[in-house]
């Protein structure tokens, strides 16, 4: 008793009654609580392009398979999450039991309580919990692998949450891109259907086309014009020919010669009048050759949108039938055989560390206030 005397009352207040009031209840009355790890790691079937600045800096860069993490790690510590967990695990029942400490069980907050005992725990109070006590990820950037500790007060919880969870989140990363997937399938499906309808109304279009000109292919019209002029020119060239035959022998008016000069008259007014029908068919078919070409320029165009939105369409259905992303676990939830924590030692060291800068805070207030009380 003499020695505690001797030890001051300030010391004794702020140093050795938190301590012993925490080695009391470290070793009498806190619920040793059991963690396990998982490690898993989220990738994509799509290949990666090479980070040349990671390479040439050290530092990894972003990819799709670390945003999916991260988003995932967000996903696990949010409200969404807890609130369809529900329907795999009852966190509320496993943090609250009796015989877990009131300090590290599921509680409100300090001052709700004081205020009112019986009120229930809200779902902002299980979320902080969950994140805080319950939760605890790690990712690694080089590796891309993400570290799970779940920390519980019964061995197999730890492992029945990290299954949930892992179960979770593999739902989570398999619908995570499925909606921009269906929506470039409606894409390609709109495309495909337009691109198609106006490639039926340009083929449309030139059929009517034809149909009005009367004419499959404009060029032979006018190969066949030409014929017919060249023939009829060779026909003249063989009556001039006659002509000058019976005129070498024959008198001008004879019934041959007379004959053979109408035949030649004939023959040029036939020309004449074929080659005048071949001009006006000419302006025509010159523009029905334009146009043809115009209209065939279109559908070459067309039917190459057509082409490339088929094959759009054909890789968004691939898209969509296969999966995006994918969860490999690389070390299993294990059942842990005993309690990490609480630490206890280290526990109690870090209050009497804590308490002692306390003490020494305060002792120094109380000394420097007294100097100043007995300096004025």
């Amino acid at each position: 008793m003499s020695f505690l005397r001797k030890i001051p009352f300030l010391f004794l207040l702020l140093v050795v009654a938190p301590v012993v009031v925490s080695a009391i209840y470290y070793y009498n009355y806190a619920s040793s609580q059991y963690v396990t790890e998982t490690h898993y790691i989220i990738r994509g079937n799509d290949k990666t392009p090479s980070d040349v600045l990671g390479m040439l800096t050290g530092i990894p860069g972003s990819s799709a398979s670390s945003a999916d993490s991260l988003i995932a790690q967000d996903y696990i510590l949010s409200r969404d999450f807890l609130n369809q967990a529900k329907q795999r695990i009852n966190i509320r029942e496993m943090y609250t039991g009796a015989d877990i400490d009131w300090w590290a069980s599921l509680r409100p907050d300090l001052l709700s309580y004081l205020i009112d005992p019986n009120e229930p725990v809200s779902d902002e109070d299980l979320l902080a919990y969950w994140q805080n006590n319950i939760m605890d990820i790690i990712y690694d950037s080089n590796s891309g692998i993400t570290t799970l500790v779940v920390t519980a007060f019964k061995p197999e919880d730890t492992v029945k949450i990290s299954k949930a969870v892992l179960a979770s989140v593999d739902n989570f990363v398999n619908n995570l891109s499925s909606k921009s997937r269906t929506d470039a399938l409606n894409t390609a499906e709109l495309e495909t259907s337009v691109a198609k309808k106006e490639l039926d109304a340009i083929r449309a279009k030139i059929a009517r086309f034809g149909a009005k000109e009367q004419v499959v292919v404009p060029e032979q019209r006018v190969l066949a014009d030409e014929g017919i002029v060249t023939a009829l020119k060779g026909q003249l060239i063989a009556a001039e020919a006659e002509l000058s035959h019976l005129n070498s022998f024959m008198q001008p008016r004879s019934m041959e010669v007379r004959a053979a000069r109408n035949k030649v008259a004939t023959l040029k007014r036939q020309i004449s009048k074929q080659t005048s029908i071949s001009k006006r068919k000419g302006k025509k078919v010159t523009r029905v050759i334009q146009k043809t070409n115009t209209f065939q320029s279109e559908l070459l165009f067309a039917e190459k949108v057509y082409l490339s939105a088929l094959s759009s369409l054909r890789i968004a259905r691939l898209e969509v039938s296969r999966k995006q992303r994918y969860l490999d676990i690389i070390v299993h939830p294990q059942l842990p055989d005993e309690s990490q924590k609480p630490d206890k030692l280290m526990s109690i060291l870090s209050v009497f560390f804590i308490s002692f800068m306390l003490w020494g805070i305060v002792s120094l207030l109380f000394a420097t206030v007294k100097d100043h009380i007995g300096w004025v």
